[in-house]
């Protein structure tokens, strides 16, 4: 399980297809529901009593040292913006950017607010019951006070007060080494990535990282949060993963980071006075700009490997004599190359935010042992006229007169209820029509090494 030294076999497929005018990969299906699933005997221990959610991740702030990857400044140099707009070079680990989010309809809340995940919604989407929780956290987040014109946000905003860069311990040397890798125009090239990544991860290093995770597991208020630290800890790996694609087959490209986009939309221009009303906005994970200017808002998702062994199916025996191997256990479903209709109106708000010019999006579904799929779904602006339409609905009927949405609203309101059902099938329908871009094999996603090939476990109980 090491970063590979030679060029994989499918880097140097379709690389003559693939031209300057045209730098994005074609599609290897327009619409499929299928999964991939890994049959082979699983390479790690199955069960262990310390999940390591940092396992062999690459950490932000060495992603933005990478030669492809335009960050952001630190928001401390933020002294002034000049347009509503410009509230986007705030990055997303700023309290600015939170701030941001107040008031605002933002693509955690659009779905809710959508009342996707209400009852009768999520059951004709197919949405899990474990994802049904209402709408009510888009209620209270659209009744708070927002920030509506520039004058406020310089006044709050370009006043700094952010944490310094952190000091990694890399940081005396070199982050990345930019490397003669194999990609359109350059067929001899041997690496299978733009740049080396330097770093590597020591024993030493893995047993200190063994100390904070027991700390961290004693004061865990629910398992669920480690399958969100697993999701935030692992997303700039899941970022190189894009990267690392399309820069074969568009060498000069750049991806970019970003903060919260669509400040400056028309629909929240009208609404930048006093009075109430329906704000937007949609932070992408970060943005893949082509060399023929073609813009693609990207979005990754990490599953999680680690779930409680107390959740495992089976006997009272059975499950008794599971958790004496150990507290968690590894379980990663077959990859699905779909993106499932919760994230439907997240990934068209992106683009709306983004501006007319964006017109796809690019979702990674990425694992810990089984892969990735490089998914893309096309801009619906029917679509996005009706989600505008729903929302604005829901901030007038409910939000604007501190009226809580009873269960199941919009799907059996009013007269317009065969509008709304027809929404909801037409996003089902989306999603199902997504298109894979590429399924990425395990090896061939770069993550952190050990140190003198030291193997890194998913479970930290399980050091040598």
């Amino acid at each position: 399980d090491a970063e590979p030294r030679t060029k994989p076999k499918d880097q140097q497929t379709n690389q003559n297809a693939t031209s300057k005018q045209n730098p994005k990969p074609t599609s290897k299906s327009k619409t499929t529901s299928k999964s991939h699933a890994t049959r082979k005997k699983h390479p790690y221990k199955y069960y262990g009593n310390i999940p390591d959610v940092n396992w062999r991740a690459i950490p932000m702030e060495h992603l933005r040292s990478h030669p492809l990857y335009i960050p952001l400044p630190h928001p401390n140099t933020i002294t002034h913006l000049n347009s509503l707009e410009d509230v986007r070079h705030f990055r997303q680990d700023s309290w600015q950017w939170d701030e941001l989010h107040k008031g605002r309809c933002t693509t955690s809340q659009a779905a809710p607010a959508l009342g996707l995940l209400e009852p009768n919604a999520a059951r004709a989407l197919g949405i899990p019951r474990s994802l049904q929780k209402g709408c009510m956290s888009a209620f209270y987040r659209l009744g708070q006070p927002a920030l509506r014109n520039l004058e406020d946000m310089n006044r709050i905003l370009a006043t700094g007060g952010n944490e310094d860069e952190l000091e990694l311990e890399s940081e005396s040397e070199d982050v990345w080494k930019e490397m003669n890798y194999g990609h359109v125009g350059n067929t001899n090239g041997l690496y299978p990535f733009p740049a080396k990544y330097m770093p590597c991860i020591s024993k030493d290093a893995l047993k200190d990282r063994t100390k904070d995770a027991e700390k961290y597991l004693q004061n865990l208020s629910s398992p669920m949060r480690i399958r969100m630290s697993w999701g935030n800890v692992q997303e700039a790996t899941a970022i190189l993963t894009a990267l690392n694609y399309f820069s074969k087959h568009d060498p000069d490209l750049r991806v970019k980071e970003i903060g919260m986009c669509g400040a400056g939309l028309d629909l929240n221009v009208t609404n930048t006075g006093q009075e109430p009303g329906l704000m937007v906005g949609a932070s992408p994970d970060s943005v893949i700009e082509y060399s023929n200017g073609t813009l693609e808002v990207l979005e990754v998702k990490n599953h999680c490997p680690f779930v409680p062994t107390e959740w495992t199916s089976g006997s009272k025996d059975q499950k008794n004599k599971k958790m004496k191997l150990g507290d968690y256990r590894i379980r990663e479903l077959p990859l699905q190359f779909s993106v499932p209709p919760a994230y439907i109106p997240q990934l068209m708000m992106e683009m709306l935010c983004c501006g007319d010019s964006c017109r796809s999006a690019i979702m990674v579904r990425q694992t810990a042992t089984c892969g990735a799929v490089i998914l893309r779904l096309h801009r619906d602006d029917e679509w996005i006229t009706e989600m505008n339409y729903w929302l604005q609905r829901f901030m007038v009927e409910y939000v604007d007169i501190e009226k809580p949405p009873p269960p199941n609203f919009f799907w059996d309101c009013d007269e317009e209820s065969e509008r709304y059902q027809k929404f909801i099938q037409r996003t089902k329908t989306i999603s199902e029509q997504v298109e894979l871009v590429e399924y990425v094999r395990h090896n061939d996603i770069q993550r952190v090494l050990g140190e003198n090939g030291l193997r890194c476990p998913l479970f930290l109980d399980h050091l040598n």
